[in-house]
């Protein structure tokens, strides 16, 4: 069986419907209370998963209730967009139940990144759905989250971005698939359906809170997976307290340094200060020698 035709959420307007839904680990009311006032403003009108505050351990609540919630957001014709109120860990507990059936006859903009790589990778591996890698609700106050992520969404704009601070691990142009998230949970669907090809596909990644032999360790993993061989490129974006600069570059230049691909690392994605959203499954180009990654597509349709 072939891959599913691409699919896309219409863009969002104001005063429409979005979903707020927490797939991943729990939430209180006070942390995000501050990303709620920004997509009232826009305005938009916020309608809240019914289990979006539960809590059950380190879950946001059962695996049948967090389900129910994002099928209840796809399945409503009156939601436009779903948000993600956090990341942590979760969602990878619900892939093999959702109805991805559901959601490609009801494609709509889904936004998340962190532990969300899991749904947003499998939601567009299995339904063909174009999914946004951008800030939970949590952090969409950070920076200029918002004003990016909301550019996105609303208008035809094709991101272009400039890598802030990056280097060069190895240089060159190369096109592809945009595809990536979060290393560690990149690494957890490994071997599973719903991880897709990683050929020809530019592939970034991010971290955040892992050791830097962690880090070796999750990297050696792809790499004796046989998937890195087939990028296009590689993009390594936010590494965030996992240890001193010097160390992870170091390790970075050494386990990515014999790919026969353009490598390069400091694109603004991830859980640092600014998360750049980038649509995840569109065409994309990078160009190491102006440090751009170029998104070819819109991420929304027009209707």
């Amino acid at each position: 069986m072939g891959s599913p035709s691409i699919l896309k959420g219409a863009r969002l307007q104001q005063n429409q419907n979005v979903g707020i839904i927490a797939p991943s680990s729990p939430i209180s009311q006070s942390e995000i209370s501050d990303g709620l006032k920004l997509l009232e403003s826009f305005p938009l009108k916020v309608r809240p998963g019914e289990h979006l505050l539960d809590r059950l351990n380190y879950l946001a609540g059962s695996d049948d209730d967090r389900l129910s919630d994002l099928h209840q957001m796809f399945s409503d014709p009156d939601i436009k967009a779903i948000f993600c109120a956090r990341g942590g860990y979760g969602s990878a507990r619900l892939l093999n139940r959702i109805d991805f059936d559901l959601i490609r006859k009801n494609p709509k903009i889904i936004v998340g990144f962190s532990d969300l790589t899991a749904l947003l990778i499998a939601i567009y591996k299995q339904s063909g759905l174009i999914t946004i890698h951008g800030p939970t609700l949590s952090d969409l106050p950070k920076d200029k989250n918002w004003p990016n992520l909301s550019r996105l969404i609303t208008t035809s704009h094709r991101p272009q971005v400039f890598f802030r601070q990056g280097k060069i691990i190895k240089d060159g142009s190369a096109s592809g698939i945009l595809l990536g998230g979060n290393l560690s949970t990149v690494c957890s669907l490994l071997d599973t359906p719903f991880l897709p090809s990683f050929e020809g596909v530019i592939l970034f990644l991010e971290e955040k809170g892992e050791s830097p032999y962690r880090l070796d360790r999750m990297l050696t993993h792809l790499l004796l997976s046989g998937r890195l061989g087939l990028l296009s490129a590689l993009i390594i974006g936010e590494i965030e307290d996992c240890g001193e600069n010097e160390i992870i570059n170091s390790l970075l230049e050494e386990r990515l340094g014999d790919l026969d691909i353009p490598v390069v690392t400091g694109l603004p994605v991830g859980h640092g200060v600014e998360n750049i959203a980038l649509p995840l499954g569109l065409p994309a180009l990078l160009d190491t020698e102006r440090m751009l990654l170029e998104v070819k597509e819109s991420a929304v349709s027009r209707v």
